[in-house]
């Protein structure tokens, strides 16, 4: 549920800035009247994202309890993660450039005589977060309970949308840079944690024949099945029978992606 509420903040606020930023910028170019197509085009992403999304899962649902679904939840695992990790490292380095790139988008799309170009721009931008949301996600459900997911979809959309209400309609100021900081190291805590249950289906399917030895067994106190033991594999990686490849990919990962993360220049976020 942790998982789910800070995926779904951060993209819902992400989302909302882009949005934000085109109807602003139309707005101070007296252009409002093309904001129907920028709905329309945020429509129509959204529309995709949760098709195939629900194509994607039901696909793989299909195939329950036969390896084929173990290796797609593997590569689900391995694709989300990745990105994830490639979503964070961009939003930091975009920075202030995001407002700019948008504006010269719309610029050249109302120099056509189409409107589509601009709904067009509106779906890419949008939709990419969508995109990125529903592979999440997708990996989330399968080992995480539905009503969790729901719990906490919502609560970070609330969260998300009231930053973002706070920010544009109350115009209080906000650190973004931070905010984005740290729910990008978040993030690439989900994935690591999603690595690892990737490389976990691979060796159970002998995808990967190596590194299976198991450290240690750590399930009669703590049970990845239970509770506590739930939140701690889905927020942190936790597994009661690590192999020697899960936790030195899992070490490894997380040591030298949060290293580049914290280490590699970001452009300052603004709102305007």
């Amino acid at each position: 549920m942790l998982a789910t509420m800070v995926i779904f903040a951060r993209e819902s606020l992400e989302a909302s800035m882009i949005v934000a930023i085109i109807l602003s910028y139309l707005r101070q170019i007296h252009r409002s009247d093309q904001a129907f197509w920028v709905w329309a085009g945020i429509a129509a992403a959204l529309a995709v994202d949760a098709g195939a999304g629900v194509i994607v899962w039901t696909t793989i649902h299909r195939y329950g309890g036969t390896p084929l679904q173990t290796g797609l939840e593997g590569t689900t695992y391995f694709m989300a993660a990745l990105i994830l990790t490639g979503m964070s490292f961009w939003m930091k380095r975009q920075g202030r450039a995001l407002k700019h790139q948008l504006q010269d988008g719309i610029d050249r799309t109302l120099a056509s005589s189409s409107k589509w170009p601009l709904a067009l721009l509106a779906a890419v931008t949008v939709g990419r977060e969508g995109l990125e949301t529903a592979v999440f996600v997708l990996a989330l459900t399968f080992r995480t309970a539905p009503g969790l997911l729901l719990l906490g979809a919502a609560g970070g959309l609330l969260l998300g949308f009231g930053m973002s209400y706070w920010l544009y309609r109350l115009g209080r100021r906000i650190p973004l840079r931070s905010f984005f900081t740290v729910f990008g190291v978040l993030l690439l805590v989900f994935a690591d944690a999603l690595i690892s249950d990737g490389v976990e289906d691979y060796q159970a399917l002998r995808w990967i024949p190596w590194g299976r030895s198991v450290l240690w067994h750590t399930g009669r106190y703590l049970r990845e099945s239970g509770a506590i033991g739930d939140v701690l594999h889905t927020f942190l990686g936790y597994a009661q029978a690590p192999s020697i490849l899960q936790f030195s990919v899992y070490l490894g990962f997380l040591g030298t992606a949060v290293f580049l993360f914290l280490r590699s220049p970001g452009q300052r976020l603004t709102k305007s």
